[in-house]
């Protein structure tokens, strides 16, 4: 099993727990979600996260942020020394969280398993303009 973290911009990652409610109501002990407040600083954040990570029982942890550069994905990226297996997707979307949900409990090989929700990630973004559309 591959634990999953989320870390985002204040309550975005609320929204995704939500989300991961309707599709699978059992899901609690391999997902923890962490926001960043605009008041909070990154180095607290940073060691509430590590906290949780180093108690985490999963040695393997995939960690995905809504967007790289900005402050999740720094904390992030720290989270590389904190003793575990870490794998980080940046650009956090729908397809992906679904797709991290679903097959978290059943995978074993991080990379391999980040390599899929990232492509559940990319597939999911699709566009439609009237030029491909028939009316």
């Amino acid at each position: 099993m591959i634990g999953l973290f989320i870390i985002t911009h204040e309550t975005i990652g609320d929204a995704y727990r939500s989300l991961a409610k309707h599709f699978f109501p059992q899901t609690t002990e391999y997902l923890h979600i962490f926001g960043v407040l605009p008041d909070e600083s990154p180095e607290v954040v940073l060691a509430r996260v590590q906290s949780w990570a180093r108690a985490f029982p999963f040695d393997d942890i995939l960690v995905m942020t809504d967007i790289f550069g900005a402050t999740p994905c720094n904390i992030a990226q720290k989270l590389f020394y904190c003793g575990k297996k870490i794998a980080l997707l940046t650009g956090l979307n729908a397809p992906m969280v679904i797709k991290a949900i679903q097959y978290a409990p059943q995978r074993s090989n991080l990379k391999e398993f980040s390599e899929e929700v990232q492509q559940a990630a990319i597939g999911g973004i699709l566009l439609f303009n009237q030029d491909n559309q028939p009316c």
